[in-house]
């Protein structure tokens, strides 16, 4: 539970109510990504095979990295309000029906978390969305959302200034139906799990000293190698989580138009921060969709502390 937020207990408030009152192109590109995570959540049981096929930054594809990007791509495009699709599967952007400075842009990495299919653990989608045309920063972003397969699929999205967060009801004459779970979320003031990806061999020293006081303080680690997994962590029980800057990558692996923008907007909307070690993910202007940066993001008094540490070299 988020302790931050109550979980709605009405059921009867579900995701086309929750939307009805957001400009229609945005409502419909929320419809379609919803019902598009239904689709691809029946076929993690079945598609668990690699292809022969890489992404455009040499990652092999897996069989549920190439369905989840066709089903989500198609049903935005579909939607007949989209521009521009950008995905971490794509070498180049998908136009739409319709381009003008007004248009949809979405950017997504439709399926996060793939090494981690075998093992079955949480997977995620991540959606940043903007008008015009894209690569820009996230700070124009006018909504995002992530999606989450785990024990409950759900959809996490921003709503006007809030971030809410929908359910998929599995049984009963709403089945189907994504209800209400948690409105206006808010990170819990009190952190407790943290969360540093890479070698810590490799994680540049003031990264490690921060790391080295969180532990003096007892925060909990927590880390799955699921992306969304590891930021549901953070939404729920506080913290900071982070991909930083290596000895070897100094520009961090997390791509930031289809990764870090979008997580970094619901973050600041539920009261935290984000930063590249100096400055906030939302203000940086990617150059292309391959650009890069180190990434903390949670508590904003944690990310704050984290940027004073690093500057401190």
């Amino acid at each position: 539970m988020l302790p931050s937020s109550n979980r709605v207990r009405d059921s009867a408030s579900f995701l086309e109510e929750g939307l009805a009152d957001l400009e229609s192109d945005i409502s419909k590109v929320y419809d379609a990504i919803a019902r598009s995570a239904q689709v691809v959540s029946r076929q993690l049981p079945f598609l668990v095979g690699m292809t022969n096929t890489q992404n455009p930054f040499g990652e092999r594809q897996a069989e549920l990295d190439v369905f989840a990007n066709q089903v989500f791509s198609k049903a935005l495009l579909d939607t007949g309000r989209v521009g521009w699709v950008a995905s971490e599967e794509l070498d180049i952007p998908l136009d739409g029906y319709t381009q003008s400075n007004n248009s949809i842009s979405v950017a997504m990495d439709p399926l996060d978390g793939s090494s981690n299919i075998t093992t079955n653990n949480s997977l995620g989608s991540i959606f940043g969305i903007w008008r015009g045309r894209i690569p820009k920063s996230g700070r124009e972003m006018v909504a995002a959302a992530f999606v989450t397969y785990g024990p409950e699929l759900s959809l996490t999205l921003t709503i006007s200034n809030r971030v809410d967060q929908y359910v998929e009801v599995r049984e009963g004459e709403d089945s189907g139906k994504f209800a209400l779970a948690y409105r206006a979320i808010k990170l819990p003031k009190n952190p407790e799990v943290f969360g540093f990806a890479g070698p810590r061999s490799e994680w540049i020293s003031p990264v490690e000293r921060f790391v080295r006081s969180l532990e003096d303080r007892r925060m909990h680690l927590r880390y799955c190698g699921t992306f969304i997994g590891d930021y549901n962590q953070i939404m729920r029980r506080g913290g900071i989580f982070s991909y930083p800057a290596h000895n070897a990558r100094p520009a961090g692996k997390l791509r930031i138009c289809y990764e870090t923008a979008p997580v970094s907007y619901i973050n600041e909307l539920a009261g935290g921060s984000s930063s590249d070690g100096r400055s906030s993910i939302l203000d940086i202007s990617p150059l292309d969709f391959t650009t890069t940066s180190p990434f903390y993001v949670g508590n904003s008094d944690l990310v704050k502390e984290l940027e004073k540490e690093i500057s401190r070299g």
